[in-house]
């Protein structure tokens, strides 16, 4: 089964294309810059009054900040349902921004889509293979929507409800839409309408997979793992491939000092959810203690606190620990 992989972050998509009867180290390998910041440059770049928008609905961050921005300008945006929904879950915050909501738009200046079928292929041209692939697995991150709840609170309880399914990372992935998780199911239905099959996880479960994966090699069984990502910063540990607690916070308002020490109290069990989420985070969920051999990090912004561990290289790669973490679950689902 031919598969692509891909992890789509805030500010890059990372690409890994398995290859039969290769070494790991020849498969097909790439960074590239996310959809969400290739639709924002274009955005930036637009010189018309108005902006029509349709597609599905995908991670806004930077396009998010480019609309709004045209908008302040003085310009019109249109956006079909689906797509608007990009920009936030809750419509009429939506169109509290400014943004026109439309059933649908049969024509459209910007498609939306956090899925580029046509660059997987090209790189599997440009690595020499024939045929086309069958299986996509991807990584991305999505708060999900309760009417009348934190989008933080949300996050967090899935995360938790994932947890006491299992607590082996690489089987909290989803093979169906959730009816909650709008852009893992807008990716899901993306899959389906390519005619393809596949998976989607959160890139923070991704990255933790990845990171065992890479821990399992070196023979280490208890360790930390650091994702320190633009966004987000999720610490979790880990205890003979099972997590044993985690908490989330915002990357921007953690310092070193203030990391290291939720990080202890995490390892210790005396974090409390209360104490992650009033200070701005997600919250922080503590099941077992662990004593760590190892901190690892990993993510974009993992130079930032460096001095409380130690670099992973998952794959070989810094920037490749989330699809070390989708292979993981796709080599699981193959075997099946």
């Amino acid at each position: 089964m031919e598969a692509v992989l891909v992890d789509v972050g805030k500010g890059t998509q990372d690409v890994l294309i398995p290859l039969k009867e290769e070494k790991l180290e020849n498969w097909i390998k790439a960074v590239l810059p996310s959809p969400t910041t290739k639709l924002a440059k274009v955005v930036k770049g637009w010189k018309g009054k108005e902006l029509r928008v349709c597609g599905y609905t995908m991670g806004g961050g930077p396009l998010k900040k480019a609309i709004v921005e045209f908008i302040e300008r003085g310009g019109r945006v249109v956006a079909s349902r689906e797509a608007a929904k990009t920009f936030r879950d809750d419509l009429e915050t939506v169109k509290d921004l400014g943004i026109e909501i439309v059933d649908e738009l049969k024509e459209c200046d910007l498609f939306l889509r956090d899925l580029e079928f046509e660059v997987f292929r090209e790189l599997r041209l440009l690595g020499g293979l024939k045929g086309d692939f069958e299986f996509v697995g991807v990584a991305c991150q999505d708060h999900g929507f309760i009417k009348g709840q934190s989008d933080r609170i949300t996050r967090f309880e899935y995360l938790k409800g994932l947890l006491k399914k299992s607590r082996k990372p690489w089987e909290l992935y989803h093979t169906e839409r959730t009816g909650f998780l709008s852009r893992f199911d807008s990716i899901l239905k993306q899959i389906e309408e390519e005619g393809l099959k596949g998976f989607v996880m959160d890139s923070k479960l991704a990255a933790v997979a990845g990171v065992y994966s890479y821990a399992e090699e070196k023979g280490i069984k208890e360790f930390v793992c650091i994702d320190c990502g633009n966004g987000h910063t999720l610490v979790s540990t880990v205890k003979d491939g099972l997590i044993c607690g985690f908490l989330e916070h915002h990357t921007g308002m953690l310092d070193l000092e203030k990391l290291k020490k939720i990080m202890v109290k995490l390892t210790e069990g005396s974090i409390s959810f209360e104490e992650v989420f009033k200070d701005g985070g997600h919250g922080a969920l503590f099941i077992e203690r662990v004593n760590p051999e190892k901190v690892f990090l990993v993510g974009p912004n993992r130079e930032k606190f460096k001095e409380l561990g130690e670099y992973a290289f998952p794959l070989g790669d810094a920037m490749l620990f989330g699809c070390a973490g989708l292979l993981k679950v796709y080599f699981c689902i193959r075997s099946v």
